[in-house]
């Protein structure tokens, strides 16, 4: 190769630029020549390119306390890989980044804007308004569009969001151990048909509502179909339910098939307490409101119970649990009473029965106020004004309950039983038929046995006086049977009422006597009971006269006072 001498100055700035290319042209050559090569291989790095980002919000509208997931879309060239950096304005509430999506929960109402901005390209960006509307008595219960489903067994504490979040329950599930499941005030549960909650170990179910303002529904997820039950299964758990309305339930399949229903420690045990409300409406019912079995009860502190709507009775319930019946509203049911159901109606220890606005219906023959198991001390059943105890036949022919207090013999078998049944004028206590037609002698009657410290007054006592087996040695007309309305004695001294057991009070259309009076006393008519009650429709006298100490000989024929 030869190379051409460069003519002229090397001073002029043009020859300088040519000598230096053209060395560089031959460089490039000689290069190429010891390589071996023609051409020549550069990596180059793609360029990032963002020409936008997009976001999204579900829901764009939502309470104070509701949560709105959020989610950033890039549109960029495949060679980019960064995300978003998140933010809002104003700057109240909590956003949570997790790379392209987000959440963003506030308690304070306005309008949020909440901006994506890429990290690749910082001036690209894109925002979205969610607007937050504060909880008020006409939001709360409402869905904000946020749905949660829950499917499996609750074995940990867990807490379910309120403020409009619908927690979508399809099939139902147990919460167990010693779990706690608290749901936040204005949350919705979504129940499926038939969905049922079953509360059972030392577990909680805690329907945590505050106010008229701030509550917790349950209802169902299809109009059409109705859930199931929240059941208490074990004595040692608790359904607690404050501010809480419960709409729809009851497609149980059994036990009258209730909205809430609970099981106690047994029928021979005092009742347990399973279950607290506050302020609880159940509404709609397929079949009874409240069922407890097994003297399952209500805590003492529960208040405002509202059953309304229900396909059956209001509450179905052993006896012993039902003093722990909470005050409210129990009418507007397919049949507004409360039913007592077995083994027994007995009471065993101290209860006191609140007027709750519908009679209480008793289908037993035999009924005990007394102590059992081995107990002595007395026992004592206490009814409010108001209160009203229904007590139908049984079976074809067999009149209603003989409902006794205390029992006879000598100590210690004369275990006693107090009725303490104080009413008023304008709300008597009242003790009558439960046939849909009432007759004389649908049932026995009371029997103050051995029931030292009872008092009536103000008590209605009606179309009873049927056949009460008692066989006594008093001094009733001749070849008459001790059937009364109200029979008071053990046939001894041991029970001898005071003069003022029974005042204000009304013994009408009983089938035998209006009282049978079975203690005995050194006089044929002492005390008399009846003077300021009032005797109507009646079989037979007013009272009959009690038997006498011996040596005392009866009338001859019996007698009592009249009409």
């Amino acid at each position: 190769m030869r190379f051409e001498p460069v003519v002229g100055s090397l001073s002029d700035p043009l020859r300088r630029r040519a000598l230096v290319c053209s060395a560089a042209a031959v460089l490039a050559v000689l290069a190429q020549s010891a390589c071996g090569s023609s051409s020549s291989t550069t990596n180059v790095t793609p360029t990032c390119t963002v020409t936008g980002v997009t976001v999204s919000a579900n829901p764009t509208t939502m309470n104070t306390g509701a949560t709105s997931t959020l989610t950033a879309t890039l549109n960029a060239s495949s060679s980019c890989t960064g995300t978003v950096t998140w933010s809002t304005t104003p700057s109240a509430g909590t956003l949570t980044a997790n790379g392209l999506s987000a959440t963003f929960t506030t308690t304070a109402a306005g309008t949020y804007t909440i901006s994506a901005t890429s990290t690749n390209d910082p001036t690209k960006s894109g925002t979205i308004a969610v607007t937050v509307t504060a909880t008020t008595a006409s939001t709360c219960g409402q869905p904000n569009g946020t749905v949660t489903v829950h499917s499996s067994n609750v074995t940990a504490n867990e807490t379910w969001a309120g403020d409009g979040v619908t927690h979508r329950v399809p099939n139902g599930f147990t919460i167990s151990g010693n779990a706690i499941l608290t749901i936040q005030p204005c949350a919705i549960v979504a129940l499926g048909q038939g969905a049922t909650i079953n509360v059972g170990g030392t577990s909680h179910l805690v329907a945590a509502g505050t106010s008229s303002t701030r509550f917790v529904t349950f209802k169902r997820d299809v109009a059409t179909q109705a859930w199931g039950t929240i059941r208490g299964v074990s004595e040692t758990s608790l359904i607690d339910l404050n501010w809480t309305f419960l709409n729809g339930g009851g497609n149980f399949g059994g036990m009258g098939d209730p909205t809430i229903a609970a099981f106690g420690s047994g029928y021979f045990v005092a009742p347990t307490p399973v279950i607290h409300v506050n302020n609880v409406t159940i509404q709609g019912s397929q079949g009874v409101g409240v069922y407890l079995d097994a003297n399952a009860a209500f805590t003492g502190d529960s208040q405002l119970l509202q059953i309304t709507g229900s396909g059956g009775r209001p509450v179905n319930t052993t006896m012993m649990s039902l003093g722990s019946l909470p005050t409210g509203s129990y009418v507007g049911n397919a049949t507004d009473e409360i039913l007592i159901f077995g083994p027994n109606a007995n009471v065993f220890a101290d209860m006191t029965v609140q007027d709750l606005g519908v009679p209480v219906r008793i289908a037993y023959g035999a009924m005990s106020i007394a102590p059992a198991g081995g107990a002595t001390a007395p026992v004592t059943l206490t009814l409010k004004p108001g209160v009203i105890f229904k007590f139908p036949r049984i079976g074809q022919s067999g009149p209603g309950a003989r409902v006794a207090f205390g029992t006879n013999g000598n100590p210690p078998n004369n275990l006693v039983g107090v009725l303490n049944a104080v009413g008023t004028a304008a709300k008597p206590i009242v003790f009558t038929s439960g046939e849909t037609t009432p007759a004389p002698g649908d049932w026995v009657g009371l029997w103050l046995n051995t029931a030292n410290g009872s008092r009536l007054d103000y008590v209605e006592i009606s179309y009873a006086g049927a056949a009460s087996s008692i066989v006594s040695a008093n001094c009733r007309l001749i070849n008459t049977p001790d059937n009364a309305a109200l029979l008071i004695g053990d046939f001894s001294t041991q029970y001898v009422p005071p003069s003022n057991l029974i005042t204000n009070s009304r013994i009408t259309n009983s089938a035998g006597y209006g009282i049978n009076a079975m203690w005995q006393a050194s006089a044929f008519n002492s005390p008399d009971l009846t003077a300021t009650n009032t005797f109507q429709g009646n079989a037979r006298c007013r009272q009959t006269y009690n038997g006498l100490t011996p040596p005392g000989v009866c009338p001859v024929g019996g007698g009592c006072t009249a009409p």
